[in-house]
């Protein structure tokens, strides 16, 4: 049996009926094995390179405005028209490795050589600046510019790879199964942030150049492996979506899609600027690099210890009403870090919550958008709601970083930010759950 059988969802190998065979089970368990080795990929961006990158920016000078610009709002505004594209391309394409497969294999080996080049970035803007002699704008411009340049090729790749994936996921796994799938995915990502952060990040002061390109190895060979491994189904009809559990409306303009997109907004924004920054609000707080290290990978071990017990939770309950009471917990975590941090050990408390309540967020919220958006046009959908966050993320990294340096460096700003749109976020949520009481968890679960 193949993998494309048991991804044909239920009635397939891979549904109900067959996951009561063990040649069924064994056949997702492979599947699982190779999606799980393209998550770790993927997740080389969030665990590994951004905070390499924020690293670089640090010892480069960068100012909390450039910081915010290079990072956040020059990638977010070029991944807003590159990332939808690509999905409406995939939604449509056809050939004999499926929709995601062909565009999956293209991002890899780019995303590879882009955190290549940014790892030599240092280098390269020092020779830029070398060659254009009086025409320079300066060493340190040069080396923000080369640092610009890769990792906006990057983040582009990483996010479309991203977005590929989760369609990807959406096609192959039983929708029963959605919540544990995606905590097993954070599983494999928090252990890589743990491996980071518990070994590799306290080098990065002498060996930047080094960690940049393994990550981008690292990156590149898994998404590969698993595309050359993972068959896809042919591309679901539209009388499958009774089966998925999709609920609201397929118009993009219709109000519960309108508010989910609000929702997953809201959810973004809460914990954008504390993720920019924890690293320059550590250091301000006086907080060592190892430390800090550790108390992530103290926050993702929990993580992981709780990850099955949540995608357990979402499965049976709904990834809505858990995920509004995860969302509910990291508002009071960052009303009361916001107002109360002001030295290391509160800082390191507050920091600690962050990591776990905001982990449990992603894990429970990941299978929002396959119980909400239709199948058949899925990529479509999510890329729309990722446009919309995107864009989001560029007004909020245009006006973060300026209001940061204007404030001091008052990066307790950043958690007031995360509790006042956890509290939107809340709000959507319950406008969404009015509108379609069809949201209950019943309703959008495979049985």
């Amino acid at each position: 049996m193949t993998a494309k059988a048991a991804a044909a969802g239920p009635g397939g190998a891979a549904g109900p009926a067959g996951l009561r065979t063990a040649a069924g089970a064994a056949t997702l368990a492979g599947m699982l094995g190779w999606l799980l080795l393209g998550d770790l990929g993927i997740a080389m961006r969030d665990r590994a390179a951004l905070p390499s990158g924020l690293e670089l920016l640090r010892v480069a000078g960068a100012t909390d405005t450039a910081t915010s610009l290079l990072l956040s709002t020059v990638p977010a505004l070029l991944s807003m028209f590159v990332v939808p594209l690509v999905g409406w391309r995939s939604d449509r394409h056809t050939s004999r490795r499926g929709r995601r497969r062909p565009f999956l294999m293209v991002a890899a080996p780019v995303g590879c050589a882009a955190l290549i080049g940014l790892a030599f970035s240092p280098a390269l803007g020092a020779a830029a600046d070398a060659m254009l002699g009086d025409w320079s704008p300066g060493a340190r411009a040069c080396r923000l510019a080369a640092f610009g340049l890769f990792w906006t090729v990057f983040d582009c790749a990483a996010l479309c790879a991203l977005s590929l994936f989760t369609g990807l996921v959406n096609d192959v796994v039983p929708f029963g199964w959605l919540g544990r799938f995606y905590a097993l995915f954070r599983i494999v990502g928090l252990g890589a942030g743990i491996a980071f952060h518990s070994w590799i990040f306290a080098l990065t002061d002498h060996h930047l150049t080094a960690i940049l390109v393994g990550t981008g190895a690292v990156f590149g060979a898994c998404i590969l492996a698993m595309c050359l491994a993972v068959r896809e189904p042919p591309a679901p009809a539209p009388a499958t979506q009774a089966a998925r559990g999709r609920v609201l409306p397929a118009g993009f303009t219709t109000p519960p899609i309108l508010w989910a997109i609000a929702m997953f907004v809201c959810a973004s924004i809460t914990f954008n600027p504390f993720n920019t920054f924890y690293q320059f609000f550590a250091h301000a707080s006086a907080v060592p690099k190892a430390t800090l290290g550790m108390l992530t990978a103290a926050g993702y071990a929990v993580s992981i210890g709780s990850a099955f017990a949540i995608g357990w939770l979402v499965d049976r309950c709904g990834a809505m009403r858990i995920s509004a009471i995860v969302m509910a917990l990291y508002c009071a975590v960052a009303a009361l870090g916001a107002l109360f941090v002001d030295d290391a050990a509160s800082f390191q408390a507050v920091y600690l919550c962050h990591v776990i309540v905001s982990g449990a967020w992603w894990t429970a919220a990941a299978s929002m958008p396959m119980a909400l958006f239709p199948r058949e046009r899925f990529l479509q959908f999510n890329a729309a709601k990722d446009f919309v966050v995107v864009t989001g993320a560029i007004l909020l990294g245009l006006v973060q970083g300026p209001v940061l340096d204007l404030s001091g460096h008052d990066y307790r700003l950043t958690l007031g930010c995360g509790a006042v749109f956890s509290a939107l976020c809340l709000a959507c949520m319950a406008r969404l759950r009015a509108l379609h009481p069809s949201l209950h968890p019943s309703s959008t679960r495979t049985t």
